[in-house]
Protein backbone atom coordinates (compact mmCIF):
# COMPACT_ATOMS: atom_id res chain seq x y z
CA UNK A 1 0.00 0.00 0.00
CA UNK A 2 0.97 3.63 -0.38
CA UNK A 3 0.31 6.72 -2.46
CA UNK A 4 0.14 6.68 -6.25
CA UNK A 5 3.70 6.77 -7.55
CA UNK A 6 5.33 5.46 -4.37
CA UNK A 7 6.56 2.39 -6.25
CA UNK A 8 4.08 -0.36 -5.31
CA UNK A 9 3.95 -1.96 -8.76
CA UNK A 10 7.70 -1.57 -9.17
CA UNK A 11 8.24 -3.24 -5.78
CA UNK A 12 6.37 -6.35 -6.95
CA UNK A 13 8.11 -6.40 -10.34
CA UNK A 14 11.53 -6.19 -8.72
CA UNK A 15 10.74 -9.07 -6.37
CA UNK A 16 9.45 -11.23 -9.21
CA UNK A 17 12.33 -10.10 -11.47
CA UNK A 18 9.94 -9.53 -14.35
CA UNK A 19 7.18 -7.11 -15.27
CA UNK A 20 4.03 -8.64 -13.82
CA UNK A 21 2.46 -5.29 -12.88
CA UNK A 22 2.01 -2.28 -15.13
CA UNK A 23 4.10 0.71 -14.12
CA UNK A 24 2.95 4.16 -15.23
CA UNK A 25 5.51 6.96 -15.42
CA UNK A 26 2.88 9.58 -16.24
CA UNK A 27 0.72 11.75 -13.98
CA UNK A 28 -2.32 9.47 -13.82
CA UNK A 29 -2.83 6.50 -11.52
CA UNK A 30 -2.04 3.14 -13.05
CA UNK A 31 -3.36 0.65 -10.48
CA UNK A 32 -7.10 1.36 -10.35
CA UNK A 33 -8.27 -1.87 -8.73
CA UNK A 34 -6.83 -4.60 -6.57
CA UNK A 35 -4.40 -6.53 -8.74
CA UNK A 36 -2.18 -9.45 -7.83
CA UNK A 37 0.31 -11.98 -9.04
CA UNK A 38 0.96 -15.49 -7.72
CA UNK A 39 4.37 -17.11 -7.53
CA UNK A 40 5.49 -20.42 -6.02
CA UNK A 41 8.32 -20.28 -3.52
CA UNK A 42 11.24 -22.67 -4.18
CA UNK A 43 11.25 -26.09 -2.55
CA UNK A 44 14.35 -25.14 -0.56
CA UNK A 45 12.80 -21.97 0.87
CA UNK A 46 13.72 -21.84 4.60
CA UNK A 47 10.27 -20.76 5.84
CA UNK A 48 7.61 -21.83 3.33
CA UNK A 49 9.00 -24.35 0.82
CA UNK A 50 6.81 -24.82 -2.22
CA UNK A 51 4.05 -22.52 -0.94
CA UNK A 52 2.11 -20.03 -3.05
CA UNK A 53 2.91 -16.37 -2.47
CA UNK A 54 0.25 -13.88 -3.54
CA UNK A 55 1.54 -10.32 -4.00
CA UNK A 56 -1.29 -7.77 -4.05
CA UNK A 57 -1.02 -4.30 -5.59
CA UNK A 58 -3.50 -1.73 -4.26
CA UNK A 59 -4.70 1.59 -5.69
CA UNK A 60 -3.57 4.71 -3.84
CA UNK A 61 -5.92 6.89 -1.84
CA UNK A 62 -4.92 9.76 -4.14
CA UNK A 63 -6.10 7.89 -7.25
CA UNK A 64 -6.82 10.22 -10.15
CA UNK A 65 -10.06 8.45 -11.14
CA UNK A 66 -11.48 6.88 -7.98
CA UNK A 67 -12.67 8.60 -4.82
CA UNK A 68 -11.09 7.79 -1.48
CA UNK A 69 -14.35 6.09 -0.48
CA UNK A 70 -14.25 3.78 -3.49
CA UNK A 71 -10.59 2.93 -2.93
CA UNK A 72 -11.26 2.01 0.69
CA UNK A 73 -14.24 -0.10 -0.36
CA UNK A 74 -12.12 -2.05 -2.81
CA UNK A 75 -9.37 -2.74 -0.31
CA UNK A 76 -11.90 -3.73 2.37
CA UNK A 77 -13.74 -6.03 -0.04
CA UNK A 78 -10.53 -7.82 -0.93
CA UNK A 79 -9.43 -8.26 2.68
CA UNK A 80 -12.88 -9.39 3.84
CA UNK A 81 -13.19 -11.83 0.94
CA UNK A 82 -9.87 -13.52 1.69
CA UNK A 83 -10.39 -13.59 5.46
CA UNK A 84 -13.90 -15.00 5.14
CA UNK A 85 -12.41 -17.79 3.02
CA UNK A 86 -9.95 -18.65 5.79
CA UNK A 87 -6.90 -16.79 4.47
CA UNK A 88 -5.03 -14.40 6.76
CA UNK A 89 -2.38 -11.86 5.81
CA UNK A 90 1.25 -12.94 5.74
CA UNK A 91 2.40 -9.34 5.77
CA UNK A 92 1.76 -5.77 4.68
CA UNK A 93 4.19 -3.34 3.09
CA UNK A 94 3.64 0.41 3.23
CA UNK A 95 5.68 2.46 0.75
CA UNK A 96 6.49 6.17 0.91
CA UNK A 97 8.65 8.09 -1.55
CA UNK A 98 11.54 9.84 0.19
CA UNK A 99 11.46 12.25 -2.74
CA UNK A 100 8.38 13.89 -1.20
CA UNK A 101 9.54 17.13 0.35
CA UNK A 102 6.67 17.30 2.85
CA UNK A 103 3.92 15.21 4.40
CA UNK A 104 0.95 16.19 2.25
CA UNK A 105 -2.70 15.83 3.21
CA UNK A 106 -3.03 12.82 0.90
CA UNK A 107 0.10 11.20 2.35
CA UNK A 108 -1.15 11.67 5.90
CA UNK A 109 -4.59 10.27 5.02
CA UNK A 110 -3.02 7.30 3.24
CA UNK A 111 -0.92 6.44 6.28
CA UNK A 112 -3.79 7.00 8.73
CA UNK A 113 -6.03 4.63 6.77
CA UNK A 114 -3.26 2.04 6.54
CA UNK A 115 -2.86 2.32 10.32
CA UNK A 116 -6.60 1.83 10.82
CA UNK A 117 -6.79 -1.09 8.38
CA UNK A 118 -3.93 -2.93 10.07
CA UNK A 119 -4.62 -2.35 13.75
CA UNK A 120 -1.96 -2.53 16.43
CA UNK A 121 -1.94 -6.33 16.62
CA UNK A 122 -0.85 -6.64 12.99
CA UNK A 123 2.11 -4.25 13.12
CA UNK A 124 4.55 -7.08 13.80
CA UNK A 125 3.77 -8.27 10.26
CA UNK A 126 4.30 -4.87 8.65
CA UNK A 127 7.23 -3.34 6.76
CA UNK A 128 7.34 0.46 6.54
CA UNK A 129 9.60 1.31 3.61
CA UNK A 130 10.98 4.38 1.89
CA UNK A 131 11.52 4.33 -1.87
CA UNK A 132 12.97 6.45 -4.69
CA UNK A 133 16.22 7.30 -2.95
CA UNK A 134 17.72 8.10 -6.35
CA UNK A 135 15.71 11.35 -6.28
CA UNK A 136 17.86 12.60 -3.39
CA UNK A 137 21.27 11.92 -4.95
CA UNK A 138 21.93 15.63 -5.40
CA UNK A 139 20.94 16.32 -1.79
CA UNK A 140 21.45 13.18 0.34
CA UNK A 141 20.97 15.12 3.59
CA UNK A 142 17.38 15.96 2.61
CA UNK A 143 16.53 12.29 2.22
CA UNK A 144 18.05 11.44 5.58
CA UNK A 145 16.13 14.25 7.30
CA UNK A 146 12.84 13.05 5.80
CA UNK A 147 13.66 9.49 6.78
CA UNK A 148 14.33 10.56 10.37
CA UNK A 149 11.01 12.46 10.49
CA UNK A 150 9.14 9.38 9.29
CA UNK A 151 10.81 7.05 11.78
CA UNK A 152 10.62 9.33 14.82
CA UNK A 153 7.32 11.12 14.19
CA UNK A 154 4.92 9.83 11.55
CA UNK A 155 5.74 6.11 11.79
CA UNK A 156 6.79 6.06 15.43
CA UNK A 157 3.84 3.98 16.67
CA UNK A 158 3.99 1.02 14.25
CA UNK A 159 7.78 0.83 14.52
CA UNK A 160 7.52 0.80 18.33
CA UNK A 161 5.00 -2.06 18.10
CA UNK A 162 7.06 -4.38 15.94
CA UNK A 163 6.94 -3.08 12.38
CA UNK A 164 10.21 -3.23 10.44
CA UNK A 165 11.64 -0.13 8.78
CA UNK A 166 13.34 -0.71 5.44
CA UNK A 167 15.14 1.68 3.12
CA UNK A 168 14.63 0.45 -0.47
CA UNK A 169 17.91 1.67 -1.93
CA UNK A 170 19.26 -1.46 -3.61
CA UNK A 171 15.90 -2.62 -4.99
CA UNK A 172 16.37 -6.34 -5.65
CA UNK A 173 18.31 -6.97 -2.43
CA UNK A 174 16.24 -4.72 -0.14
CA UNK A 175 12.86 -5.83 -1.49
CA UNK A 176 13.76 -9.50 -1.17
CA UNK A 177 14.91 -8.87 2.41
CA UNK A 178 11.60 -7.14 3.24
CA UNK A 179 9.51 -10.00 1.83
CA UNK A 180 11.61 -12.66 3.53
CA UNK A 181 11.11 -10.88 6.84
CA UNK A 182 7.33 -11.07 6.40
CA UNK A 183 7.38 -14.75 5.47
CA UNK A 184 8.69 -15.65 8.92
CA UNK A 185 6.19 -16.48 11.65
CA UNK A 186 2.42 -16.84 11.55
CA UNK A 187 -0.03 -14.92 9.39
CA UNK A 188 -2.35 -12.40 11.07
CA UNK A 189 -5.84 -11.00 10.73
CA UNK A 190 -5.96 -7.24 10.30
CA UNK A 191 -8.33 -5.08 12.32
CA UNK A 192 -10.54 -4.27 9.33
CA UNK A 193 -10.90 -7.98 8.48
CA UNK A 194 -12.15 -8.73 11.99
CA UNK A 195 -14.46 -5.72 11.92
CA UNK A 196 -16.05 -6.62 8.60
CA UNK A 197 -16.33 -10.40 8.94
CA UNK A 198 -16.28 -11.28 12.66
CA UNK A 199 -18.20 -8.22 13.85
CA UNK A 200 -20.44 -7.80 10.77
CA UNK A 201 -19.66 -4.10 10.52
CA UNK A 202 -20.23 -2.03 7.41
CA UNK A 203 -17.25 -0.24 5.88
CA UNK A 204 -18.38 3.10 7.29
CA UNK A 205 -18.50 1.58 10.79
CA UNK A 206 -14.90 0.38 10.76
CA UNK A 207 -12.09 2.46 12.23
CA UNK A 208 -10.79 3.09 8.71
CA UNK A 209 -14.22 4.16 7.48
CA UNK A 210 -14.77 6.54 10.39
CA UNK A 211 -11.28 7.99 9.93
CA UNK A 212 -11.88 8.60 6.25
CA UNK A 213 -15.23 10.32 6.81
CA UNK A 214 -13.83 12.56 9.57
CA UNK A 215 -10.77 13.51 7.54
CA UNK A 216 -12.65 14.40 4.37
CA UNK A 217 -15.18 16.43 6.33
CA UNK A 218 -12.32 18.36 7.93
CA UNK A 219 -10.91 19.11 4.48
CA UNK A 220 -14.19 20.68 3.42
CA UNK A 221 -14.54 22.98 6.43
CA UNK A 222 -10.85 23.85 6.89
CA UNK A 223 -10.45 27.43 5.64
CA UNK A 224 -6.67 27.01 5.46
CA UNK A 225 -6.92 24.38 2.73
CA UNK A 226 -6.64 26.29 -0.53
CA UNK A 227 -5.75 23.47 -2.94
CA UNK A 228 -9.18 21.82 -3.25
CA UNK A 229 -10.66 22.27 -6.70
CA UNK A 230 -14.38 23.11 -6.94
CA UNK A 231 -14.96 19.65 -8.42
CA UNK A 232 -13.15 17.96 -5.52
CA UNK A 233 -15.03 20.01 -2.95
CA UNK A 234 -18.37 18.98 -4.48
CA UNK A 235 -17.23 15.35 -4.46
CA UNK A 236 -16.34 15.52 -0.78
CA UNK A 237 -19.61 17.20 0.13
CA UNK A 238 -21.80 14.88 -1.87
CA UNK A 239 -20.03 11.55 -1.78
CA UNK A 240 -19.40 9.17 1.03
CA UNK A 241 -20.85 5.94 2.28
CA UNK A 242 -24.50 6.82 1.67
CA UNK A 243 -24.91 3.63 -0.35
CA UNK A 244 -22.75 1.64 2.02
CA UNK A 245 -25.60 -0.43 3.43
CA UNK A 246 -26.73 -1.61 0.00
CA UNK A 247 -23.13 -2.20 -1.05
CA UNK A 248 -22.26 -4.25 2.00
CA UNK A 249 -25.48 -6.29 2.00
CA UNK A 250 -24.65 -7.36 -1.53
CA UNK A 251 -21.10 -8.48 -0.92
CA UNK A 252 -21.83 -9.99 2.50
CA UNK A 253 -23.97 -12.68 0.86
CA UNK A 254 -20.97 -13.68 -1.21
CA UNK A 255 -18.70 -13.81 1.84
CA UNK A 256 -21.12 -15.88 3.91
CA UNK A 257 -22.09 -18.30 1.15
CA UNK A 258 -19.04 -20.46 1.66
CA UNK A 259 -18.21 -19.64 5.28
CA UNK A 260 -17.07 -23.18 6.06
CA UNK A 261 -14.93 -23.45 2.98
CA UNK A 262 -11.32 -24.49 3.60
CA UNK A 263 -8.67 -21.99 2.58
CA UNK A 264 -7.04 -24.56 0.31
CA UNK A 265 -10.11 -24.42 -1.92
CA UNK A 266 -10.13 -20.66 -2.20
CA UNK A 267 -9.31 -19.42 -5.69
CA UNK A 268 -8.31 -15.79 -6.11
CA UNK A 269 -9.98 -13.91 -8.91
CA UNK A 270 -8.79 -10.76 -10.58
CA UNK A 271 -12.42 -9.72 -10.86
CA UNK A 272 -12.50 -8.91 -7.15
CA UNK A 273 -12.45 -5.13 -6.85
Amino acid sequence: MGLTGAGKSTFINKYCRKDVMTVNHGLESCTRKMDFTVIVLPEDHPALPGRRLVLVDTPGFDDTDKSEHETLRRICTWLAHTYDAGTKVTGLVYLHSVGQSRMTRSARLSYDLFHAICGENAFRKVVMATTQWDTTLLNPAAGEIREKDLKTKWWKEPLAQGALYKRIQEPEEDIKSAIEHLLKGHAVATRVQKELVDEDKRVVETEAGKKLVATLQSWVIDSEIQELSPEKEEELKGSGFSADGHFWDGVKAIFRRNKNRKSSNFVLSKNVD
